[in-house]
């Protein structure tokens, strides 16, 4: 968005493209101290777009936005009705993407509504001020736990399916349903208390602005407020603290190398299953073939996710050390970015459904089949609870 010329500091999928979080839309010096960090602001004919709302940024907010949360929203909240509702969707697999379900929930609730409300109530890009701190730091505390809970929640469904098709013999010892609830509750426990010094650092900020503009058509506000991670940015304890979220970044890049090699090893397991069925001619062909579906699915979501995660990741590094990007590439680059984001927050339900008989079936049986018709509610109900037998006695093929 408009505004990220300034900014000193990504660390989160929320950060980059608002100024709140990413440093300051304002552009302070590069080493300032305390008093010139709070000094005003001077808004020239040169900088002026620094400050407002461009087209795009006016679209993103009102038209991209509100699509992508309501899908989100919505997928999210069916994911866990789904998984709350049919007992026999309690898979050790779907607690870790109910999980996931949760993070992405929490990250598209607290991320994407702060843009209207700064939108409506100011026409300065990222104003802080009807939020102010307290918004401010439980918004990036409770996404950058989010965000850490999704990339260990991505590793353990991994080894998950790892474990089921690489060591069936121990995967009723390894997988249960008992050990992934626990598991699910030490990953949130983790990143919550991981990430409590945000709590303590992020910040809202005001500046004073001195308009200096050669034609003032509309009045605008005399000061800015900006939520910042840590502040005054070029202070020691900023510095440390933003050298050291470089472990932030190592462990969300982790996910790729971990579940490339772990999903190239069921692959290869899934292919000699295969061949040996072929060969025996059983009729465990169908089981097989199952299990190469719920692969092929979670392939395609943490796929979806490493390609939506690394680009943010990667300029947080960039960032962190002080690598420089030319102002419209790196405008284009976050603008790309927050929509991958806040997409990959969204699309997940959409693959179940699409890649996954059994997620299909669910979510007809949750939230559809059982809605009788206008003179066949009888005929209805039974044909629900047929298709609800049939689907339930093939769902445990699929895990074991």
């Amino acid at each position: 968005m408009a505004g990220t010329e300034g900014y000193t500091l990504l660390d989160d999928q929320d950060h980059a493209m608002n100024t709140t979080y990413s440093g300051s839309i304002i552009n302070i010096p590069d080493n300032p101290d305390q008093a010139e960090a709070m000094s005003p602001v001077n808004v020239t004919d040169a900088n002026l777009h620094l400050f407002l709302y461009s087209t795009v940024d006016t679209l993103l907010v009102t038209a991209v936005m509100p699509l992508i949360f309501t899908i989100g929203v919505l997928g999210n909240l069916a994911v866990i009705a789904v998984f709350v509702r049919v007992r026999s969707m309690r898979t050790v697999t779907n607690h870790y993407l109910v999980s996931l379900a949760v993070a992405d929930l929490t990250f598209i609730l607290l991320s994407v509504p702060q843009f209207w409300v700064m939108y409506a109530t100011s026409p300065l890009f990222g104003d802080y001020r009807v939020l102010q701190s307290g918004y401010c730091k439980l918004t990036i505390y409770l996404t950058e736990s989010s965000i850490i809970a999704s990339c260990f929640t991505v590793i353990l469904v991994t080894f998950e399916r790892y474990v089921a098709i690489c060591w069936p013999h121990k995967f009723k010892e390894l997988s249960t349903k008992p050990r992934a609830v626990l598991l699910c509750t030490l990953v949130w426990v983790f990143a919550l208390g991981y990430k409590i010094p945000t709590l303590c650092f992020s910040t809202v900020v005001e500046k004073e602005i001195v308009w200096m503009i050669s034609a003032k058509t509309v009045t605008y506000p005399d000061s800015i407020y900006t939520c910042y991670f840590c502040y005054p940015e070029e202070s020691n304890m900023c510095n440390a603290f933003k050298k050291s979220l470089t472990l932030d970044q190592i462990m969300l890049l982790m996910v790729i190398p971990i579940t490339m090699v772990m999903y190239s090893l069921i692959v290869l397991q899934l292919q000699k299953l295969a061949k040996s069925t072929m060969i025996r001619g059983t009729g465990s062909s169908s089981s097989t073939r199952m299990k190469k579906q719920v692969v092929r699915m979670l392939i395609v979501t943490i796929t979806l996710f490493v390609i939506c995660m690394t680009p943010f990741r990667i300029l947080n590094l960039f960032n962190i050390y002080n690598f420089k990007l030319p102002p419209n590439s790196q405008w284009v680059l976050v603008n790309v970015g927050r929509i991958m984001l806040y997409t990959n927050c969204s699309v997940n339900p959409i693959i179940y459904n699409i890649m996954s008989d059994r997620y299909r079936q669910a979510f007809h049986d949750t939230f559809l089949c059982c809605l009788p018709k206008r003179g066949e509610a009888n005929h209805e109900q039974s044909s629900c609870n047929r298709k609800t037998t049939k689907y339930t006695a093939s769902m445990w093929a699929e895990t074991k």
